[in-house]
């Protein structure tokens, strides 16, 4: 396909009613842990097992379906949670409060910056810790 023709679907996983297969068997697993802990047979606890059942793949699925890079976004928003920067991308806002367009060691150089006195109306991390340190010292 040179002329620039899209296939569609070309890249596009395969799904059972809009859930992946790991969704279908993640919910299976909660079924099968749901009958064991019930601690019913599973005659009696079937319609309980299916709603599990549904209830967890199709939950997966829509929660996948929130970001747009559906697994990644998933794995970033639990790992952001726990309080781990995830791989491969900047650390996110919620693990890193202090952002700057300007990188510390140019800020020293930029003449007008520190002639206008705005490192003391914005001061940097370095000067936070430093004050810090200074007022643990007189207890």
């Amino acid at each position: 396909m040179d002329n620039g023709e899209v296939i569609p679907g070309l890249n596009e996983d395969w799904t059972f009613a809009g859930a992946k297969a790991m969704e279908w068997g993640s919910g299976v697993v909660m079924m099968m842990m749901t009958s064991e802990l019930a601690g019913l047979s599973p005659a009696k606890a079937m319609p309980i097992m299916l709603s599990v059942l549904v209830g967890t793949t199709f939950g997966l699925a829509a929660l996948r379906k929130m970001f747009p890079d559906e697994e990644r976004g998933v794995a970033n928003l639990l790992m952001t949670n726990l309080g781990i920067c995830p791989p491969n991308i900047p650390a996110p806002a919620a693990l890193q409060p202090l952002w700057s367009g300007t990188p510390m060691k140019e800020l020293q150089e930029k003449k007008e910056f520190v002639d206008l006195g705005l490192l003391d109306v914005f001061p940097n991390n370095a000067t936070l810790l430093q004050e810090e340190e200074e007022e643990e010292e007189y207890y």
